[in-house]
């Protein structure tokens, strides 16, 4: 009995330690983000609220003791709360798994991940590019029946190691919802692949990517390019900008608003230029983003996005900003467009 005791004591210290020395490797991290906004409608109400997008992740490392230079890697991570509490999309849940959380290996032939998690292409345009407010143009590529995504849930996406100032990333990803929503998530029996290069040389960057959505309606296919930079700075000022390029096939008539968008082949250009100043205490940009005429069986007259903000550093993990937002869209009657937002905020990273 005594050894029974003394090899179950044993084995508990051994569980015991293998458990520490796993914990040694989790992170936990965060962002406390709240924003006060105010924006400006078609008929001149202003529509204020709170905007909370706080959230927390956990991840991880474990070096795999039979397969020596090789690490698995994990995250798990939570939504944040919609406006006013809302949750009219998944990743505004507030509950865990909702945003990046995948599972995956690292070694010499770079990164390999599966899960939910952003797409080479959505990740490049989501920053710097679309950040500071210029986002409805950057990120939805503004086609009927198109759009880039900015993650995907079912994807397994690959990252290469460093080519001298080289990198590449490509992922495929696949739809399972039965939605049928423009502009939403993947539809059932969908599929969207994208691949991005990075080109860093003389501490400037240059970028560019592709992404093909099979069914990114259940009525349409779409296509997405861009080519962009990212300058190095001079006495704190810098500049970055992109070039995009959407287009669709409508295979049925789609409805946005009062449009109908009847079958045929679509596709638009979009501009985004930044100018910024930075130093130990301040973030100072201004960032414009247009688009083209829609070219397709029917027309509009694009539109354009003006954004300024300064950020001031409270902190290296804490920041407080002001944005103005000035947005014209001539197709557009309802909503913001042709109006203006205003948002106070602060980030504390954790």
């Amino acid at each position: 009995m005594s050894r029974i005791r003394l090899l179950a004591a044993a084995a508990a210290v051994v569980c015991s330690t293998s458990a520490l020395a796993d914990i040694k490797n989790v992170d936990i991290y965060g962002v406390v983000a709240f924003g006060l906004m105010s924006t400006e409608g078609a008929d001149g109400h202003h529509n204020n609220e709170v905007l909370n997008e706080t959230r927390i992740g956990f991840r991880g490392t474990k070096e795999l003791a039979k397969f020596p230079g090789n690490t698995f890697i994990w995250q798990i991570e939570s939504g944040f709360l919609g406006p006013n509490g809302l949750t009219s999309q998944p990743y505004e849940s507030g509950t865990l798994g909702t945003r990046d959380t995948w599972a995956g290996v690292t070694g010499g032939y770079g990164k390999l991940r599966i899960g939910r998690l952003l797409t080479p292409y959505g990740e490049t345009l989501d920053w710097p590019f679309a950040n500071g407010g210029v986002n409805p143009l950057v990120e939805a590529t503004n086609v009927p029946g198109g759009g880039s995504y900015v993650r995907v849930s079912d994807q397994i996406r690959w990252d290469s190691p460093k080519f001298g100032g080289f990198t590449v990333s490509a992922s495929y990803g696949r739809g399972d919802r039965d939605a049928s929503v423009d502009n939403g998530f993947i539809a059932r029996n969908s599929n969207s692949t994208s691949i991005v290069g990075h080109y860093t040389i003389a501490g400037g960057t240059l970028h560019a990517g592709y992404e093909r959505n099979s069914h990114r309606s259940q009525n349409s296919d779409n296509d997405n390019w861009l080519v962009a930079f990212q300058s190095p700075s001079f006495g704190g000022f810098s500049a970055y900008g992109a070039y995009l390029h959407g287009a669709s096939d409508v295979k049925a008539p789609i409805t946005a608003g009062s449009t109908v968008y009847p079958v045929g082949d679509y596709d638009r250009a979009t501009y985004q230029l930044a100018l910024q100043y930075a130093n130990d205490d301040w973030v100072i940009k201004v960032s414009h983003a247009r688009n083209d005429d829609l070219d397709g069986p029917v027309t509009d007259n694009g539109g354009h996005i003006s954004a300024a903000q300064a950020l001031y550093i409270v902190d290296p993990a804490l920041v407080v900003y002001a944005r103005y937002v000035k947005a014209s869209n001539p197709a557009t009657t309802a909503g913001w467009w042709n109006k203006s937002r205003i948002l106070l905020g602060l980030e504390y990273a954790f």
